[in-house]
């Protein structure tokens, strides 16, 4: 008897086991095959942040029963990264605004938020470009070939996530530490994917690691100009995240002038490709938030609804440069906040 009990109960565990990966395998199927071009499609960013939180633990806990998520998890964890980046970018408009009225405490509170928000959303992004290297190789060792369009925009997004990481872990101080040979690779792998059909995103992602590293980039080569090319490759196209690197970059080294520009020259026809809406959605959050923090910064408040662009430059701050330098040093800062969060130079 008690060795027919013993079979029974090693049967159900077994049973038990095949039943979670056959489960498992199911929720990965139809992530990959169903809710990712999908969301792909829709533009809710909020719900596509959403369901990163919700479903990337779930996705990665799939690993203890023998699985494989990284697939899908590079598509979940950047998506949770567009969470945490909300968060810091509220965070910073809230300290740009602190600063205009001489608010230093509350300047002070909300950049330490602003950079927990830099550092969740590194840690997230890496991840997410962690598991496309675990999924789709080392591709600074050498190029692949892809079984779907799918599986090569995963790859493409992994490594894009990795740039984003790259610059959020920067902002937070370098707290997530992310090795120093990752900008290398990331300009390397992106050589992978071709401009004409990805909408400029490639140069663009080379072009910034060009801007974070000076000297990188090929020689007689401006990263600002290459990404201005990669902008109106992606204009062309419907998709508007290399605009969207662009004016960010632009931004981050102190040009002005180009950022406005970007800004200036971004369409509703550059973002009209109904297949990657979601991404669409992303680009214009990043334009918008660009253009919130010159508003800001010059009225105390950020830029008209669904208006992108700087504001015209007869508007003066309110606030003169010398000013902003009296109170940040007050907070300790030999720099305004805004230069020495985004600088990206080593």
């Amino acid at each position: 008897m008690k060795k027919w009990v013993g079979l029974l109960v090693a049967l159900v565990a077994l049973s038990g086991c095949s039943v979670q990966k056959m489960a498992g395998d199911a929720v990965l199927n139809y992530t990959k095959t169903e809710a990712i071009p999908y969301l792909m499609s829709q533009g809710d960013l909020s719900s596509a942040c959403t369901m990163g939180e919700g479903l990337g633990p779930v996705v990665a806990s799939l690993a203890q029963i023998e699985l494989s998520p990284e697939e899908v998890g590079i598509g979940t964890m950047m998506a949770a990264g567009m969470c945490a980046e909300v968060d810091q970018r509220e965070a910073e408009l809230e300290k740009m605004r602190a600063l205009y009225e001489n608010r230093t405490s509350a300047a002070q509170d909300a950049l330490i938020r602003e950079k927990m928000g830099h550092h969740l959303a590194a840690s997230r992004m890496y991840t997410a470009y962690e598991n496309s290297i675990k999924t789709y190789g080392d591709l600074s060792e050498g190029c692949r070939k892809y079984d779907s369009e799918t599986e090569e925009l995963l790859s493409l997004l992994g490594i894009a996530s990795g740039a984003l990481a790259l610059l959020h872990d920067f902002n937070s101080e370098k707290v997530v530490g992310i090795p120093l040979d990752v900008p290398v690779k990331i300009e390397k792998a992106a050589q992978c994917f071709s401009d004409d059909k990805w909408w400029g995103m490639p140069t663009a992602l080379r072009a910034s690691i060009w801007l974070s590293i000076p000297g990188s980039g090929p020689e007689g080569v401006d990263p600002l100009t290459a990404m201005e090319d990669a902008a109106r490759k992606g204009d062309k196209q419907g998709v508007g995240l290399a605009r969207a690197m662009l004016a960010m970059m632009a931004t981050n080294v102190g040009n002005d002038e180009v950022k406005c520009r970007a800004l200036a020259n971004a369409s509703q026809d550059g973002m009209n490709n109904a297949h990657y809406a979601l991404l669409n959605a992303y680009a214009f959050q990043m334009m918008m938030h660009q253009s919130d923090m010159v508003w800001t910064r010059a009225q105390g408040y950020r830029a008209p609804y669904m208006t992108i662009g700087c504001p015209m430059a007869s508007k003066a701050p309110a606030m003169s440069d010398d000013d902003l330098d009296d109170i940040l040093g007050d907070m300790g800062f030999d720099e305004p906040v805004e230069d020495t969060e985004n600088e990206i130079k080593e």
